[in-house]
């Protein structure tokens, strides 16, 4: 009980020092969310990749996201372990954001966020990034609601570049290695087209061989 006490008023010497009554409050929304999710039972709800929830990340250290946001979750483990990428408003002050990738603007951009405009997207009111760099495994119980309409198809070209940058800021070495062998595959498949064109136009077999010695002897 000692610790708890002295816990307590450690916590109560910071909050007195945080200036910001709104930062405040989402302080305390933070801990009375955490108290209330231990005397639920645990959530039993099918969640989805794709699907757009909003979370209570609680009180964490900067830059890591703290308090309630957006997420995107990108992937499930069992039933209640989630892996979530955050998101946030777009700021025209902060320079990742205005250099934040996107698809169609901005596709070879490094900022470690993703844009969503909201005229895009029917679950945003404005703009906003995708933490590309902010990987979150939570469980299910930081869930405090289900966005409407909050999906984006993992099936949908937006979702795959989102999982591809998204990899490639948490794995740099893998995705280099992974584009290596993409662009090798690639030239593997342009030999072979070449020889199915060549092997269609010159079908008898003394000129086989000949296909096959020019085609592989190309640098």
């Amino acid at each position: 009980m000692d610790k708890y006490i002295k816990s307590i008023s450690a916590l109560n010497d910071v909050t007195l020092t945080i200036k910001n009554q709104g930062k405040i409050d989402r302080y305390a929304e933070s801990d009375i969310f955490w108290a209330a999710s231990r005397k639920r039972a645990k959530q039993n709800r099918r969640v989805l990749k794709g699907e757009i929830y909003q979370f209570e990340f609680g009180k964490n250290y900067v830059p890591e996201m703290s308090y309630e946001h957006r997420g995107l979750v990108i992937g499930v483990s069992g039933k209640l372990l989630l892996y979530v990428l955050p998101i946030c408003s777009f700021n025209p002050q902060i320079p990742e954001h205005v250099n934040a990738i996107h698809p169609k603007d901005n596709p070879q951009g490094k900022s470690n966020y993703f844009l969503l405009k909201g005229a895009d997207y029917p679950f945003l009111t404005h703009d906003s990034v995708l933490k590309l760099n902010d990987l979150r495994s939570v469980s299910v119980s930081r869930i405090k609601y289900r966005q409407n309409d909050g999906y984006i198809d993992p099936s949908s070209d937006t979702y795959r570049a989102i999982e591809y940058y998204a990899f490639s800021r948490h794995f740099p070495s893998y995705s280099y290695q992974y584009n290596q062998l993409r662009q090798q595959n690639s030239q593997v498949q342009e030999k072979l087209d070449l020889i199915m064109r060549l092997l269609g136009e010159h079908s008898d077999d003394d000129n086989c061989q000949m296909i096959l010695d020019t085609v592989f002897n190309q640098k």
